[in-house]
């Protein structure tokens, strides 16, 4: 398979249920690429991980990996996010349609597809999607703007703040887990605290809304 005059010939296939990885495997197999399911357990070193892979590679994988306990210490999110900075495209596939991803992770995850059983073509698009970004073309949705971003509400016990993004939507206030601040931003909100970040404002969803490159003001 070519894509963005990469030659694809395997794709590593990293789920925690082997009935998954076999059925990822069918689809995988339409594309006419070697299937190459990993069995696990994934090594907590992420970098060494990433290393292993060829340039030939691309992955699928699901966003649950620690359901069965021993397979990955992190989730599908941050793995795919990891290969994205290394320029090895990804898919995230998730079987839970209301699932919001870490949104520092989003950003790199441009193959998310919400469902289990993905087409062979939606994976193609998806890792095409991929490699359009690493090479620097967006599509309308995905492409990341400094954007003010006004926090709204902070609650501190259940760990998330609620912002507002004016050049998106000025009334919808949209949730942000803690954990996908940056420390330095995470020790400031405060209702009403302005700062500035890398938004998709042509995102349709909320869900699809990614924040990165946090600024203060």
């Amino acid at each position: 398979m070519e894509l963005h005059n990469r030659s694809i010939s395997r794709a590593i296939i990293i789920d925690d249920d082997p009935d998954a990885r076999e059925s990822y495997e069918y689809a995988i197999e339409e594309l006419d690429l070697q299937a190459h399911p990993v069995e696990g357990p994934l090594p907590d070193d992420l970098t060494a991980f990433i290393a292993g892979l060829q340039d030939s590679d691309v992955l699928l994988c699901d966003y649950h990996l620690r359901k069965r306990s021993g397979y990955a210490t992190c989730n599908g999110d941050r793995l795919i996010a990891e290969c994205y900075r290394a320029k090895v495209p990804g898919v995230l596939c998730t079987t839970f349609t209301d699932t919001v991803l870490r949104r520092d992770y989003l950003r790199y995850i441009p193959g998310l597809i919400k469902d289990s059983s993905p087409e062979p073509e939606d994976l193609t698009k998806a890792w095409d999607r991929c490699l359009s970004e690493l090479d620097g073309h967006f599509e309308p949705w995905r492409e990341p703007w400094r954007t003010l971003v006004r926090v709204d509400e902070v609650d501190h016990e259940r760990k998330f703040i609620y912002v507002v993004v004016p050049p998106w939507r000025a009334r919808q206030k949209v949730r942000i887990d803690m954990e996908s601040l940056p420390q330095e931003i995470r020790q400031r909100v405060a209702p009403d605290r302005r700062f500035h970040a890398m938004v998709n404002t042509g995102a349709e969803s909320h869900e699809d809304l990614f924040f990165d490159k946090w600024e203060t003001e």
